[in-house]
């Protein structure tokens, strides 16, 4: 039996910058959506997420998991390529990157691909689980990064099914907003849970961008 995802999306600037670094990718043709977090401060971080989101939306997917997870892969180390090179030819030398969490759909399996600390949680039978582990060290920085250092992605295959929901977000929202609201939220209405957690973020600070891509999985032909 298929399965229907339905998605509900939100960036939002937050209250400390002074221009939004995230994008968001949403291919709901293609069952691919994405939550990018640009890093470099002014016009940078922008430069670095949009080129990532471009690449994202206008890959050409093939519908095996294996070739998915490959083509996914080949293009994050291409933009980190370009960012790197566009970091490079800056005067000064600056640092430019992204963060990226890529969420693709099957008929029957899915693939989570990330590089950083972009998160993906799941919500299902009552239960609510973290499937992504970040790309950090003990002191809080970084480890992974497309356009610097080491950009190897990671990957882990998830076996939807009816009912699951999935949040897909930066660390302008996971970093604000504590688990159990996180939680909270996931199982309530789409729409409310989408405004309220961006809510919740602003009255923790707003210190960063914050984006999202709530997932909900039913039957095809519910």
């Amino acid at each position: 039996m298929s399965l229907r995802w339905q998605q509900w999306a939100v960036t939002d600037i937050g209250t400390r910058r002074a221009q939004n670094e995230d994008a968001i990718v949403l291919r709901d043709d293609v069952q691919l959506w994405a939550v990018i977090d640009g890093l470099g401060g002014q016009d940078t971080g922008t430069v670095a997420s949009a080129a990532l989101a471009h690449a994202l939306a206008h890959l050409s997917l093939s519908p095996q998991l294996a070739d998915a997870c490959d083509q996914l892969d080949d293009v994050l180390l291409a933009v980190h390529e370009q960012i790197h090179a566009f970091s490079q030819a800056q005067e000064p030398t600056r640092l430019v990157g992204a963060t990226v969490g890529v969420l693709r759909a099957t008929a029957t399996w899915s693939l989570f691909v990330w590089v950083g600390d972009v998160r993906l949680y799941r919500l299902r039978d009552g239960q609510f689980s973290l499937l992504s582990q970040d790309h950090i060290d003990e002191s809080g920085n970084l480890t992974r990064l497309i356009g610097t250092d080491e950009p190897l992605p990671d990957a882990v295959v998830l076996r939807a099914q009816a009912g699951d929901r999935y949040l897909l977000c930066s660390d302008g929202l996971h970093a604000q907003v504590p688990e159990n609201r996180l939680q909270h939220w996931l199982a309530r209405d789409p729409v409310t849970a989408v405004r309220e957690l961006v809510a919740e973020a602003l009255v923790a600070g707003g210190h960063d961008n914050a984006s999202m891509v709530l997932l909900e999985v039913s039957n095809g032909d519910d």
